[in-house]
């Protein structure tokens, strides 16, 4: 292959001089959009400006911060709250005079299962009332098939909440 040389030291002043228009061209763009930018701004005044946005950016990631410490104790708060309350009524003893669906049992729990579990037993002659702890939607104590069936409606419709 052939190379001309005399053909490129000819050229290379006028690809320098291309090359210099285009960076040209784009230190003139960029001294518009400052301009823009900074209408009617000396040095001072950018100075202050870009210290008042440094300013308003701290105090934004201040306040981001906060907010986000401040959204997660909410959050643990509000699961601490009675999410549900599920009453089931019912008839414990068959037989006539017993009572009917007198009786009664009622959950009252925040979304991890803590609460308690309230039954009465209704009966012409008394009515008997306990009360069960509950951790994690279960009670340490021996649970009926009503309070059972009441715990999983709470739990199935605080679930929907």
């Amino acid at each position: 292959m052939f190379i001309d040389w005399n053909l490129v030291v000819f050229l290379l002043p006028f690809i320098g001089l291309l090359i210099s228009l285009v960076a040209l061209g784009f230190a003139i763009a960029m001294h518009m959009r400052v301009t823009k930018i900074f209408r009617s701004a000396n040095s001072a005044d950018i100075e202050k400006l870009l210290k008042l946005h440094s300013k308003t950016l701290e105090d934004f990631v201040r306040f981001e911060a906060q907010s986000t410490l401040y959204m997660k104790s909410l959050d643990e708060r509000i699961k601490k709250k009675m999410m549900s309350a599920e009453t089931l009524r019912f008839n414990p003893f068959q037989g006539e005079g017993a009572g009917g669906n007198q009786s009664f049992s009622s959950v009252f729990a925040d979304e991890e299962g803590t609460g308690v579990v309230i039954t009465s037993m209704h009966t012409r002659e008394r009515t008997n009332v306990f009360a069960k702890p509950l951790k994690n939607w279960q009670s340490e104590f021996e649970l009926t098939e009503e309070e059972k069936t009441s715990i999983k409606n709470s739990k199935l419709n605080g679930a929907k909440k």
